[in-house]
């Protein structure tokens, strides 16, 4: 398996959008067959080092090819040190994947997560390590994804700020953020291979209408289209795994659809010619029919044209890998998706 340019997705991602807004030719019923809807590429994200071993191993246990494959990687405490994931994107590349690198602005001191202030990144203090990082990428032969600062929208992360200053300010600081560290790519020549992901969460944690947040809108931390390659949405569904009495918050069995549904439209409004990925989502067995929620995330990433759906494939706070309590035949919506979509239900109704 080949990787597929990270240009054709894109366009097919939007022929695929154009087909769906402005729906099928003008003609007599039924002389014409519906438009053929492009395959969306499937990935994994993955808790952990991406080898070969490893990813071969999952491509035969889930029985599907992959297209993405999404590391995390954090800053350095000391901007003079170099983690630049040379080998874990060159596995990728020989696996036949696309790279995308969750690049987070934050280190661990002391068993904490501290936030790199937004100030010290757009001061300069990590110019050696960021340059250092653009001039790897540079040097990569293919492009990489590059999700910097991602989910901005949840207090979980915080970037920029420490989590008791994170409030009002925080986009502004947000957006400074990014935008620099795309300038410094650029500056060592790196614009072609870099392709910078907005990427925030399906759900804003303070919430804007829950919570009084009202400064807390994904679109508020948008950078601008010069600076953003294309677009991405995360979101989980946690089932009946969450209550108040133990978690803070209780949570119910959510379809696919109904998860992103409001992001989406969102990203599609602030950035309409850009391509939209799903670059982490995953369900729970706890509280529904996993098989179905699978099922219907295939046929909305096909609906929505989506640019890639990624499945966050780990053992983690729950166990969210995609074929957890599940046969094998639950999977078959995602290898439809990935090679040969059927044409929407809105295309074949059209010659009725």
């Amino acid at each position: 398996m080949s990787a597929r340019p990270l240009i054709q997705w894109a366009t097919c991602a939007l022929l695929g959008t154009w087909a769906l807004l402005t729906g099928p030719s003008p003609g007599a019923a039924g002389s014409t067959p519906p438009p053929a809807v492009p395959a969306v590429p499937f990935g994994v994200a993955l808790d952990g080092t991406a080898d070969g071993q490893r990813l071969a191993t999952l491509e035969q246990e889930l029985g599907l090819s992959l297209d993405l494959v999404v590391i995390f990687i954090q800053f350095p405490q000391d901007p003079r040190h170099d983690n630049f994931p040379a080998e874990q994107l060159e596995a990728i590349r020989q696996a036949g994947a696309r790279p995308v690198l969750t690049w987070e602005p934050m280190y661990i001191a002391d068993g904490e997560e501290h936030a790199i202030a937004a100030d010290e990144l757009t001061g300069g203090s990590y110019d050696a390590y960021i340059r250092r990082f653009a001039r790897g990428i540079k040097a990569f032969p293919e492009p990489v994804i590059i999700r910097f600062g991602h989910e901005m929208n949840l207090d979980r992360y915080h970037w920029g700020t420490t989590a008791e200053e994170y409030g009002p300010s925080t986009p502004d600081k947000y957006r400074a953020m990014f935008r620099y560290v795309v300038d410094r790519f650029r500056e060592e020549g790196a614009r072609e291979n870099a392709r910078f992901a907005f990427n925030p969460n399906a759900e804003s944690v303070p919430s804007p209408e829950h919570d009084g947040a009202d400064w807390n809108h994904p679109e508020a931390y948008y950078p601008g289209d010069d600076f953003v390659d294309v677009l991405g949405m995360d979101g989980y569904n946690w089932g009946t795994t969450r209550t108040r009495e133990e978690h803070g918050w209780d949570s119910h069995f959510q379809p696919f659809d109904a998860i992103f549904s409001s992001l989406y439209r969102t990203l599609r409004d602030l950035a309409p010619d850009k391509p939209i990925y799903v670059f982490e989502t995953a369900s729970v067995t706890q509280g529904g029919d996993k098989a179905e929620w699978i099922q219907d995330a295939a046929t909305t990433a096909v609906e929505w044209q989506l640019a890639g759906l990624v499945w966050f494939h780990a053992d983690k706070e729950e166990d969210w890998r995609l074929n957890a309590g599940v046969p094998d035949d639950a999977l078959e919506p995602l290898r439809k998706m990935a090679t040969d979509p059927a044409t929407p239900a809105k295309e074949q109704d059209s010659d009725d």
